[in-house]
């Protein structure tokens, strides 16, 4: 079967391609080498796109910095741009504050809130807004859960607020669509 990729490996570029799998850390990095032997094999970068679930695009590229740079060329490089001061003052802070009952900073709710998260880093000299806060605590892998909108009291006999809640979550979404809540 002729090579439709154009890379041809010896069995040292490929020795070389298997341990830097073995030491990579980042699943990118893994999954441009392992495109690159695979296309060595002969496959199309169809099948390696779709195997790896990446876009073809993507596979011709892995290739084309292969033939330029070698191992090299399918290291991941740093991200540029500004350190997050903030977020790592804050994935400190955020476990430690969740641990606590927000009752005792001075929130009236029995459970934290991303806005009552961001308030009290604010108190802590960190500038972090609630969407900053929800990022942290993805990375930090904690995940909060979504109030459920129920009346007070039996559900039965609260008819009324029952309506109104049905009514709110009617409309609710077409507020947010508008930035009014």
């Amino acid at each position: 079967m002729p090579n439709q990729s154009g890379i041809k490996l010896s069995k040292d570029q490929k020795n070389i391609l298997k341990k830097f799998m073995q030491k990579v850390k980042d699943k990118r990095e893994y999954r441009a080498a392992l495109g690159i032997l695979l296309r060595s094999e002969g496959k199309t970068a169809l099948f390696v796109s779709q195997k790896l679930g990446t876009t073809i695009k993507q596979v011709f590229m892995w290739c084309r910095k292969f033939k330029e740079n070698g191992v090299l060329g399918l290291q991941v490089k740093k991200q540029s741009g500004r350190p997050a001061k903030e977020g790592n003052k804050a994935k400190e802070l955020i476990p430690k504050l969740l641990k606590e009952d927000p009752e005792a900073f001075g929130f009236l709710k029995g459970k934290w809130v991303l806005r009552d998260i961001s308030k009290q880093l604010k108190k802590e000299k960190i500038n972090l807004n609630y969407t900053g806060v929800r990022r942290v605590m993805s990375d930090l892998g904690i995940t909060q859960k979504k109030p459920i909108l129920r009346a007070q009291g039996s559900i039965k006999k609260n008819y009324q607020k029952r309506a109104e809640i049905k009514r709110y979550k009617k409309i609710a979404a077409a507020l947010l669509k508008k930035k009014l809540l």
